[in-house]
């Protein structure tokens, strides 16, 4: 790279100075800013041509990089000798004012980047325990987070979503607001099924249930429709027992919402719901397909933090202890059971890892703990867990999961 800098002849200017950054030919300038630290400029130029490209295996490619170090008043290329003039090489230790804690860091050049890191230690004093390190770039635009900064910023951040996690209701606590919000003629629920349409309303201290034959669609012209009561209950337990008797209801019946600004009806059913399912999904008894039109249902009902997270509840599909709650695997089995011997159809033992950092599904066989075989070409894997049959896949930010076949 080259830096052409002003004269009385020609002005040259960026926005970091009176001179223009030239790249190399065949190279573009990829990253540029003034360092916090040191206020210096920092340049990045990456290499445009491909074919010089490093492929890293794993599905990706590492671009040529260099880094220059720029004085903004001189408009110099500064070597390290020139720029190391800026910053202390000394290791330094900072006690942290609670005096549990011990930061150890140190400043080093790394000259296979033509650049510097910074490395640290973050020490527990009362135990000598190294609690965590890193190595990081030292040049940066912003102010750098040291290892001890970080550790507060987390606690802090903990205590503060426990903070809000605690004064988040739970179902019970959540359905007592939602009855006391209630309103003269609001309704509560709207649904469909083949042949009617649906719609629960508050009238004068009881529950109406009205319908009307009619094939629900989006654009439907609601002031034309001519609901008809249907049935009256003296309260929203008597509608949810009679309504959540037939096994069957989420399936065949869809709930939709009127409004036109997307707000939500009051949601003074989501606790008989959520309570529903959490109970399916302790015994496990739904297909996969049934699982979409349960989230469908659950979904309705779903405002964030509008109750604990914990109060969606799921279960191991092998063991059926409870395991966290995560719709995008309803049947995944708990981490005490996917540590248990794995096989195939024809018992030889498995075990699964990402093929990389892009993901992928990795399967391994063995024999007497020794790998025999590896497998990258399936993308997800029949295997069996004390005799009963599991699917393994790679799952969708990473790791593998293990779920019932259907």
């Amino acid at each position: 790279m080259k830096v052409i800098k002003s004269t009385i002849f020609k002005r040259r200017k960026c926005e970091f100075g009176n001179f223009e950054l030239i790249p190399e030919n065949g190279w573009k300038i990829s990253q540029s800013f003034i360092d916090f630290e040191s206020r210096l400029l920092v340049v990045s130029e990456s290499d445009e041509n491909e074919e010089n490209w490093i492929d890293t295996g794993f599905g990706s490619r590492t671009i040529p990089n260099k880094e220059h170090k720029i004085d903004t008043k001189t408009g110099d290329i500064l070597t390290f000798k020139e720029w190391s003039k800026y910053f202390s090489y000394e290791t330094t230790e900072l006690i942290s004012e609670d005096e549990k804690f011990k930061l150890i860091t140190t400043r080093v050049y790394e000259p296979e980047r033509n650049s510097d890191g910074i490395k640290e230690k973050l020490i527990e004093l009362n135990s000598d325990r190294e609690l965590s390190s890193s190595d990081s770039i030292a040049f940066r635009k912003e102010k750098r987070e040291n290892l001890l900064e970080s550790l507060y910023r987390q606690e802090r951040e903990i205590l503060k979503r426990k903070a809000e996690l605690d004064a988040i209701p739970t179902l019970a606590t959540f359905f007592e607001q939602e009855y006391e919000k209630l309103t003269q003629g609001e309704i509560i629920l709207d649904y469909f099924n083949s042949e009617f349409l649906f719609k629960l309303v508050y009238n004068k201290s009881s529950f109406e249930l009205y319908k009307v034959h009619s094939k629900y669609q989006y654009n439907l012209e609601w002031d034309s429709l001519n609901y008809k009561t249907f049935n009256s209950f003296k309260t929203i337990q008597n509608f949810a027992d009679e309504f959540l008797n037939d096994k069957d209801w989420f399936l065949n019946h869809t709930a939709f919402n009127r409004k036109q600004d997307g707000s939500k009806t009051n949601q003074l059913l989501k606790k008989f719901v959520v309570d529903y399912f959490n109970s399916i999904r302790e015994k496990h008894n739904f297909t996969f397909e049934e699982y979409n039109k349960i989230q469908q249902w659950e979904n309705h009902f779903y405002e964030h933090d509008s109750v604990k997270p914990k109060e969606y509840k799921q279960y191991c599909a092998n063991c059926k202890e409870q395991v966290s709650y995560s719709p995008r695997y309803p049947k995944h089995i708990c981490n005490n059971c996917s540590s248990k011997t794995i096989t195939d159809e024809n018992g030889i033992e498995l075990s699964f890892s990402n093929i990389g950092m892009s993901g992928g599904l990795r399967i391994e066989y063995k024999k007497d703990g020794e790998i025999i075989k590896e497998d990258t070409s399936q993308w997800q894997k029949l295997c069996f867990i004390e005799g009963k049959r599991f699917i393994a896949t790679e799952a969708r930010f990473g790791g593998i999961v293990i779920q019932t076949e259907k």
